[in-house]
C-alpha cells in the first residue's frame, strides 16, 4: 500500500492547479481560496516549513510564469487535481475552450457537473444561458457522458 501524500504536497498541488488555470484565463481571486490552505495549515502548523516559502502569491506567480514559459500553447483546463488515498496524483482536465466560448463559464459548468451538482448546473444554464429546463437537462447529461460519469 502506498503512503498518502503529505499535506504540504496537497497544498503544492492546489497552488499548481490554481496557477495553471490562472495562466489560461480562469482566474478567481486568490483570497477566495484562503480557507483551503488555512484548513490544512490548522491541521499541520509546520506546513510552511515543507514548502519553498510562505509567500503564497509569490509561489503562485512563479508557477504561472513557469507554465507560460514552458507550456505556452497548452490551453487545457484543470478540472480536478489532487492526491489520492493511495499516494498517487489524480488530474482531470478539459480540452481548450472553443473559440468564442467563455472559458471561465464553461469550466464552472463542467466543475459543477463533475462535482455531482447536476441540479445546480441545470439552474446555472437556465440563469446564464436563459435555457428552458429540458434543454438544460440534455446539456448536463451530455457533459456527464463526456466526463465518463454516466
Amino acid at each position: 500500500m502506498k503512503t498518502p501524500l503529505p499535506k504540504a504536497a496537497h497544498v503544492a498541488l492546489f497552488f499548481a492547479n490554481m496557477a495553471w488555470n490562472e495562466s489560461i484565463g480562469i482566474a478567481h481571486p486568490r483570497e477566495s481560496y484562503r480557507n483551503v490552505w488555512e484548513t490544512i495549515e490548522a491541521e499541520n502548523p509546520a506546513l510552511w516549513n515543507e514548502l519553498k516559502s510562505n509567500d503564497i502569491n509569490a509561489m503562485i506567480d512563479e508557477l504561472v510564469e513557469y507554465k507560460r514559459k514552458h507550456y505556452p500553447k497548452d490551453q487545457r483546463r484543470i478540472l480536478v487535481c489532487g492526491g489520492t488515498p493511495e499516494g498517487t496524483i489524480h488530474v482531470e482536465w478539459l480540452p481548450p475552450a472553443a473559440p468564442g466560448v467563455d472559458v471561465k463559464w464553461e469550466t464552472q459548468l463542467y466543475g459543477m457537473v463533475r462535482a455531482g451538482q447536476s441540479a445546480e448546473a441545470i439552474r446555472f444554464l437556465q440563469k446564464t444561458r436563459k435555457m428552458a429546463q429540458g434543454p438544460a437537462i440534455v446539456q448536463v447529461e451530455a457533459i456527464k457522458r463526456q466526463l465518463g460519469m454516466k
